[in-house]
C-alpha cells in the first residue's frame, strides 16, 4: 500500500475492504515505517497492532558470508524465526530474511482471535527504535513477540496477509540475500523463499486440504453406495474419511497423525486421532461400538491448524432399539 497516504480516497473505506474479502477474496498488504494511521487501522480489524508511527524494527543476526555493501545497514532487520506450527505449510528459512523498513506487530491473543497468527517472528535480538532520541527511543515490544509477517483466514478460509515490510519481497532484498553455497541462485534467497510462498498460501495454492468419500459401515459389511442411515445398540461399526492436499496443483494424500474425530451426542462418546494406515494412501479410518444409548448421533471431524484451509465435516446417523427377539435372554434355574 502506499504508505504515506492518509486516506484511501472517498470511494474507497475500511468497511469497503472488509467487505471485499467477506465476498470471498483474499488480499495482500504491505507496510513500512511511513505507513499512516489509515493502514494501521486497517490491520487492527484483523487483530493486528503495528508499532506507532516513527518507530522501525532493527537487530538480528545477517547471514554469514553477506556483503553488507549488498544491502542498506540503517533501519535493517534480521529474523529466521518462523512460527514453529506452521512449519508444516511454510519453509523454514536456511538464511535470515532481510526486512528493511520495516515494523513490527503484536498480534491478538488466541482466546480474542483464533484466526489471526504470525508467520515469520522478530528474531530475539530484534527491537523496535524510534527515528527521534528520548526516552521513548525503543519500543516497549520487541524479540519474538514482534511478529513481521503475519496470516489471517476466516471461518470460510479466506486469506490476508499482512507484511511490516515493503522492501522485503523487492528484488533488491532477494539479490541481496541469495546463498553463495548454492550458486548465488535467486532460489537459494531466503526472502525469495518466504515471498513466494507467502503469495501461494494467499492465493490457496498452498496450505489447502479437502476432506472427500466421507463413509461408514458395520464392520464386515460390504459397501454398497449409501451410507446407512442407522445402527442398532452396541454394534462394530468403522468411519472412513479421504483428505487430500493440494501441492503444485495437485491432489496428493495428506499424511497427519493429529486428525481429530468425535462420535457424539450433545457430549462426545468417542473423541480421539483417525488412524491412518497406509501413508500413501488419503484415507484415515476408525473402529469404534455403538453406544447403549438411543438417539441421533454426529461423526465430526473438526479438523483446524495453523495455515491450513479448516476442515468440519458433519454426518448424522441414528442409534436404534433393538428388535424383540435382539435382547439378550437369561435362563434361570429352581
Amino acid at each position: 500500500m502506499a504508505p504515506t497516504v492518509k486516506s484511501f480516497g472517498m470511494d474507497l473505506q475500511i468497511k469497503d475492504i472488509l467487505e471485499f474479502v467477506d465476498f470471498h477474496h483474499n488480499i495482500m498488504v504491505f507496510l513500512n515505517n511511513e505507513s499512516r494511521q489509515i493502514s494501521r487501522d486497517l490491520a487492527n480489524e484483523f487483530g493486528i497492532n503495528f508499532d506507532e508511527y516513527g518507530y522501525t524494527l532493527n537487530g538480528g543476526q545477517p547471514p554469514q558470508k553477506a556483503s553488507q555493501a549488498a544491502f542498506n545497514t540503517k533501519n535493517t532487520a534480521w529474523s529466521r524465526n518462523m512460527f514453529e506450527p506452521i512449519t508444516r505449510v511454510f519453509s523454514k528459512p536456511q538464511r535470515p530474511v532481510l526486512i528493511e523498513d520495516g515494523i513490527g506487530a503484536v498480534l491478538d491473543t488466541m482466546e480474542n482471535n483464533q484466526h489471526i497468527f504470525p508467520i515469520l517472528r522478530g528474531d530475539v535480538g530484534s527491537f523496535s527504535k524510534h527515528s527521534e532520541e528520548g526516552p521513548s527511543e525503543v519500543g516497549i515490544v520487541s524479540g519474538n513477540q514482534l511478529s513481521v509477517v503475519a496470516g489471517y483466514q476466516t471461518q470460510y478460509n479466506l486469506r490476508v496477509v499482512f507484511s511490516g515490510s515493503m522492501k522485503m519481497c523487492g528484488n533488491a532484498a532477494m539479490m541481496a540475500t541469495r546463498d553463495p553455497l548454492q550458486g548465488n541462485t535467486i532460489q537459494s534467497s531466503s526472502n525469495y523463499v518466504l515471498c513466494t510462498e507467502m503469495v501461494e498460501w494467499n492465493l490457496q495454492e498452498r496450505g489447502v486440504v479437502r476432506a472427500t468419500n466421507v463413509r461408514h459401515n458395520k464392520v464386515g459389511d460390504d459397501r454398497n453406495g449409501a451410507n446407512p442411515e442407522n445402527y442398532k445398540r452396541e454394534v462394530d461399526i468403522e468411519y472412513f474419511i479421504d483428505i487430500h492436499e493440494k501441492k503444485n496443483g495437485e491432489w496428493i494424500p495428506w499424511v497427519a497423525d493429529d486428525v481429530q474425530f468425535q462420535f457424539t451426542m450433545l457430549d462426545p462418546y468417542y473423541q480421539v486421532a483417525l488412524e491412518q494406515k497406509d501413508k500413501s494412501s488419503p484415507t484415515f479410518t476408525y473402529q469404534l461400538k455403538t453406544p447403549w444409548r438411543l438417539g441421533i448421533f454426529k461423526f465430526v471431524v473438526d479438523y483446524k491448524r495453523y495455515g491450513l484451509t479448516y476442515i468440519d465435516n458433519k454426518m448424522e446417523v441414528s442409534v436404534i432399539q433393538l428388535r424383540h427377539d435382539e435382547f439378550p435372554r437369561y435362563e434361570t434355574t429352581g
